[in-house]
């Protein structure tokens, strides 16, 4: 004997249509419990026990104790009653998705064992699929909103057309799955980036299908790969009351959505962005927009760092800001994601959070960008003040009150942090030429950090550490190389890190070699005793290095003197004949006749010249 149980007139009369993703809950059902390894009979268990659950909530189980009539769509307004949950229709799907699995269970075995018995029962389980699905269809039409509607006709239309290529009839399976196709891409046009790559990979699940039974039709005549009129005016109708329900839900929204919302363009994909980051994203572009002249073109170009370049960093500090804001909202967002994934996941939200995760990598690119080409300013004003050039150091004393080594290295360890970030969320890696350049760009920045490292354990007299992180930095040279960048910029730069490193390498032996000197009595001595040529001098004489070139004395380390002052006196020439510039311009007279009057005269005879006078 039939027994109902009693409801109250508030249940009913359902107060609105039902709405149920289809598309969504089915595929949600197959990756988590079975067809991501493609294990159907895991899949079909799990349907019987979640339609064994649901009628238990529902109170409608079928047995000899509780025996309840089954719902008959007639189109009355009974059966409209009598469906006053949206498990009735969860209900009607899980039955569609069990005898769909269990026919694809017995499709796989068939194919093995090529048995007619199994033949058999594959098909009688794909009719009941197809039956199913269009007894969701019905009910549907029934109590479901529009949008149900029209998914539970594309769904219905797939089943319809599975089962008719395992009977054969190729025709009948092209045209299903051209309406199933058709309202897919008109589904994808209108919904939002989860609902359309959903739809995305359905519509590419038909395509081998259809060229599947047009390669069977080919010696038919009249196959055409279209939908009749007729389906097409009727899809096309489902759709404009679809629009007008949802005008009629959000009037104000819907007229404003058209001109307010912009679509983000990103790793190959199209992201609308909500009225909430919509207005972050509008200031950041508009003030991008009015200061973008002020802002260098190229940060590798030389910046006239004299001039006042304060209001260069308030920009990118603003645009940075308007950033961060940005950031803030899409991490909330991923984060809800997240935790709406742990608890009950679905294929819907992964792909929110997919596009989620690729609207922040957007906003991140585009931050660190700014971050980046901000700090190479600072960088190179900061070691402009080290090597001695006249700098504004306005801006510089915003940031630090004294300009050290020390600042270089953390301003680099930052940049390298920046780079990296900047790297991964980069647009697209399909282009070889830019990521290798990447890849030379970050392992420069490495070096030119390790080398800003060297130079302050330099200047803490730590010569060996010094060496060691050196000759690292010239390793890190060399796989800049291998990279095989054409980047003239990173070649450039390459060269002048390297010329640098030879530079302070001498300077750090030569600094070694002193501090060594000064610590070790007995090489000090032996290198005292050393001379060329076999000179040598006493450790007293030599007090600068000039004046004991020749030798190898080592007095000079307690004064450091390269030369003395004051020089010591020296005697110098009172009249300089070498400095008679006239002497080749004038012409003397000749003293010949003086020299023959003088040895013609009587020579003096005998010690005294009278004596011996005749």
């Amino acid at each position: 004997m039939a027994t109902t149980i009693p409801t109250s007139p508030k249940d009913d009369t359902p107060k609105e249509k039902f709405h149920l993703d289809i598309l969504n809950f089915s595929q949600t059902s197959q990756i988590q419990f079975g067809l991501r390894l493609q294990d159907y009979k895991k899949y079909r268990q799990y349907c019987s026990k979640r339609i064994q659950r649901l009628r238990s909530q529902l109170r409608k189980q079928y047995g000899k104790k509780n025996y309840v009539n089954k719902i008959v769509l007639n189109g009355s307004e009974e059966t409209e009653k009598q469906i006053n949950d949206v498990r009735y229709l969860q209900i009607a799907l899980l039955k569609t998705e069990r005898a769909w699995s269990y026919a694809m269970d017995l499709k796989a075995q068939f194919e093995k064992d090529n048995d007619s018995r199994i033949g058999f029962h594959m098909n009688r389980r794909f009719g009941k699929a197809s039956r199913n699905s269009i007894q969701l269809y019905e009910i549907c039409k029934l109590v479901a909103d529009q949008y149900t509607i029209i998914e539970a006709h594309a769904y219905s239309s797939w089943m319809a057309s599975s089962l008719s290529l395992i009977k054969l009839d190729f025709k009948k399976a092209l045209e299903e799955i051209n309406i199933s196709k058709t309202i897919y891409e008109k589904l994808s046009e209108q919904g939002d980036h989860s609902q359309k790559e959903l739809y995305q990979k359905r519509i590419e699940e038909t395509e081998p299908i259809i060229r599947f039974c047009l390669y069977n039709l080919k010696n038919e005549k009249n196959t055409s790969n279209k939908i009749s009129q007729n389906t097409l005016t009727i899809i096309e109708q489902s759709l404009e009351e679809l629009k007008n329900q949802e005008n009629k839900k959000n009037p104000s929204a819907s007229a404003t959505t058209t001109t307010t919302t912009t679509t983000i363009e990103w790793k190959s994909k199209s992201i609308k962005v909500d009225e909430k980051l919509d207005e972050k994203l509008k200031i950041f572009y508009e003030f991008k927009k009015e200061n973008e002249n002020k802002l260098p073109k190229n940060i590798n170009e030389l910046i006239d760092t004299t001039s006042n370049i304060s209001p260069i960093f308030n920009v990118y500090d603003k645009l940075v800001y308007n950033l961060i804001n940005c950031e803030t909202i899409v991490k909330n967002e991923l984060s809800t994601l997240v935790r709406i994934n742990l608890k009950n996941k679905s294929v819907k939200s992964e792909i929110e959070e997919q596009s989620t995760k690729i609207l922040l990598a957007y906003i991140m690119y585009h931050k660190m960008k700014y971050l980046y080409e901000r700090n190479s300013i600072l960088i190179t004003m900061m070691q402009r003040v080290l090597d001695g050039e006249k700098v504004d150091e306005s801006a510089i004393k915003k940031k630090v009150k004294k300009v050290t080594w020390n600042d270089l290295v953390r301003l680099s360890t930052h940049q390298v942090k920046v780079y990296t970030i900047m790297s991964e969320s980069r647009d697209t890696d399909s282009n070889k030429e830019i990521a290798r350049d990447q890849d030379a760009q970050l392992i420069l920045l490495k070096s030119i950090r390790l080398y800003y490292i060297a130079v302050c354990l330099a200047k803490s007299l730590k010569f060996s550490e010094t060496m060691a992180v050196l000759d690292r930095v010239l390793t890190n040279i060399q796989n800049v190389r291998k990279t095989n960048t054409k980047n003239q910029q990173i070649l450039n730069d390459t060269n002048e890190l390297e010329s640098n490193i030879k530079k302070q390498r001498s300077q750090i032996h030569a600094n070694s070699f002193i501090q060594q000197l000064s610590e070790n009595q007995d090489l000090k001595n032996q290198m005292s005793s050393l001379s060329i040529g076999g000179i040598t001098t006493s450790a007293k004489s030599n007090h600068d290095l000039i004046s004991g070139l020749d030798s190898f004395d080592t007095s000079f380390l307690t004064e450091k003197k390269l030369v003395q002052l004051p020089p010591q006196l020296q005697p110098v020439q009172a009249k300089p004949i070498f400095f008679d510039l006239a002497f080749n311009n004038v012409t003397f007279p000749s003293l010949d006749q003086r020299k023959k009057g003088s040895s013609t005269g009587t020579p003096s005879k005998g010690l005294f010249g009278f004596w011996g006078r005749g």
